[in-house]
C-alpha cells in the first residue's frame, strides 16, 4: 500500500503539496495538481483518514445512537439522517442497544467523542444534572423538554388525543398499556390519552407493561378481555402481539375490543386485521435531527426545540 511519501517521491513534488492537493487547503499549480492526481489514481492510494482527522479537527462523521433495532421506527429515523448526511459528504457511526440505560449512552457518546466525530445525534435519555457535552448534540424521540438541549419531538400529546379518536365512539371502558410514566415521551402521551377519555366521558384501565417483553404485555391483556372494549397500547409490536395471542384464542378484533397502536410500522399492514397507528413520520425525524445538528456545526446556538406532526393512521382493527 502506497504511503503519502511514496506519492511526493514519485510525483518530485514534497509531501505538504501532496497534502495540499488531498485536504484542498492550499494553492498548487494546476499542472501540478494534475500530476499528482494521476499517480494517486494510478497507484490506488488511499489517504489515511485518521492522519486527516487529526489535521483537520473533522473527522466527517456523525456519532448516532440508537436504544434498539426491534423497532423499524429507529431504522427511518435514520435513513432520514442519512439522507441529510449524504447531501453534505458526512458518513454515520452508530451505536445501539443502550435501550433505556444513561450510563450506556454516556459510555456511547465518550466513544464517539474519542473518535473525534463532529457532532452527535441520539435518541433521548435522562442525563445528569448540569450536563454539558461539548459535541454539537441533537436528541431525538423526546418529549418537548425546555433545557439547553436542542430536542426533535414528535407531537406526543396529539399523538395520544388521536389514539382515542381512532377508537369507534360505542366503546364503554379502554385498556392503555404504557411503559413507565418516568419517561416524558410516554408521560406525555398517557397525559393526552386520559384527557381525551375523560372529555368523552369514557372509563379507563392503566397498565403498565414490560419494555422488553410484549408478548408478556398480550398475555395481561387477553387474560382480561372481558373488562374492556378497546386496547391502545405502546406500539405496533405490542399491538402485533395482541393480535396474534387474540388469534390464538380465538378472540375476534375488532368485534371483541379494538385496537390501536403507535409508530405506524411496517407490520400494521400485514397484520390480520390489519392495525389502527399512528405515524410519527420518522424519517422527517431523522431529517430534522441532522439538518439541526448540521446547522449547530455551522454555529446556530439556538436551543429551540422541533415538534414534528403526527399523522393517524385508521385502519380495521378499530371501526
Amino acid at each position: 500500500m502506497p504511503t503519502i511519501r511514496d506519492i511526493a517521491r514519485l510525483a518530485g513534488v514534497s509531501v505538504a503539496t501532496v497534502s495540499r492537493i488531498i485536504n484542498h487547503s492550499g494553492k498548487v499549480r494546476p499542472e501540478t495538481e494534475k500530476k499528482v492526481k494521476q499517480i494517486i489514481q494510478e497507484t490506488h492510494y488511499q489517504p489515511n483518514q485518521v492522519a486527516r482527522t487529526l489535521y483537520q479537527k473533522r473527522s466527517k462523521m456523525i456519532g448516532i445512537v440508537v436504544p434498539n433495532l426491534n423497532n423499524t421506527f429507529y431504522a427511518q429515523v435514520i435513513d432520514g439522517i442519512q439522507s441529510v448526511l449524504q447531501k453534505n459528504n458526512y458518513s454515520a457511526l452508530i451505536s445501539f442497544s443502550t435501550s433505556s440505560d444513561g450510563s450506556k449512552y454516556l459510555e456511547a457518546i465518550d466513544n464517539f467523542k474519542n473518535n473525534n466525530v463532529d457532532g452527535i445525534i441520539t435518541s433521548a435519555f435522562t442525563p445528569p444534572t448540569n450536563w454539558n457535552p461539548t459535541t454539537p448534540l441533537v436528541m431525538y424521540d423526546s418529549a418537548d423538554i425546555q433545557d439547553k438541549i436542542v430536542r426533535i419531538s414528535s407531537d406526543n400529546s396529539k399523538g395520544g388525543q388521536e389514539s382515542v379518536k381512532l377508537i369507534a365512539k360505542n366503546v364503554k371502558k379502554v385498556l392503555v398499556q404504557h411503559w413507565p410514566l418516568s419517561l416524558p415521551t410516554i408521560r406525555e402521551r398517557v397525559e393526552a390519552i386520559l384527557k381525551e377519555l375523560n372529555r368523552q366521558n369514557i372509563a379507563y384501565v392503566l397498565e403498565e407493561v414490560s419494555e422488553s417483553d410484549p408478548y408478556l404485555a398480550a398475555q395481561q391483556a387477553l387474560n382480561k378481555r372481558n373488562t374492556f372494549d378497546a386496547i391502545i397500547t405502546v406500539n405496533d409490536p405490542y399491538a402485533a402481539e395482541i393480535i396474534k395471542e387474540a388469534k390464538r384464542r380465538g378472540v375476534n378484533i375488532p368485534k371483541d375490543f379494538q385496537l390501536v397502536g403507535y409508530d405506524n410500522n411496517i407490520l400494521c399492514e400485514y397484520t390480520d386485521p390489519t392495525l389502527s397507528t399512528i405515524d410519527q413520520q420518522p424519517h422527517l425525524i431523522g431529517q430534522t435531527a441532522a439538518t439541526r445538528l448540521f446547522k449547530m456545526m455551522a454555529g446556530d446556538t439556538s436551543t429551540n426545540n422541533d415538534i414534528i406532526n403526527v399523522i393517524p393512521i385508521k385502519r380495521n382493527s378499530t371501526y
